[in-house]
């Protein structure tokens, strides 16, 4: 699974928008330099991308909609936050690993990268929300068909 969610963030190697010592720390490159043997970032963070974005899906779906905001206003409120929390979330993972050195010190990870990911997986954020409200919307048409 570390491997799908690599080649997906990077694109599945079309284009790669943040360095290749990057990828390697998202890959679990350990501190020693030795081999991928630290925690796998790109897995804890695709799968975090998926379950907030569902989250924040099933409560702009089930908790939100209808009552303040109309359909268009609030769905849009909500493809925002799911951009902004999944940003917040990729780009401060290696942030706070350059800002402690907490990485191998041969991997030259720099500051656009971090904010690079950070779009990376805002953008799949908002696809895979895209790609639930189609599923949802479709659903609501066959049974109400």
């Amino acid at each position: 699974m570390k491997q799908v969610f690599a080649h997906m963030y990077e694109w599945f190697g079309l284009f790669p928008i943040y360095s290749r010592d990057l990828s390697d720390f998202l890959k679990g490159w350990d501190y020693a330099c030795v081999g991928y043997f630290a925690l796998p970032w790109y897995f804890y963070i695709g799968w975090g991308m998926i379950m907030l974005t569902g989250l924040l899906f099933a409560l702009q779906y089930d908790l939100i909609s209808g009552i303040r905001f109309k359909n268009r206003e609030h769905w849009e409120l909500a493809v925002m936050v799911v951009a902004i929390c999944n940003f917040l979330i990729a780009f401060t993972i290696p942030f706070v690993a350059i800002n402690k050195g907490m990485q191998c010190p041969q991997l030259k990870i720099t500051f656009p990268d971090c904010i690079f990911f950070g779009l990376c997986n805002a953008v799949w954020g908002v696809i895979v929300f895209l790609i639930l409200s189609g599923l949802y919307k479709l659903g609501m048409r066959l049974m109400n068909s």
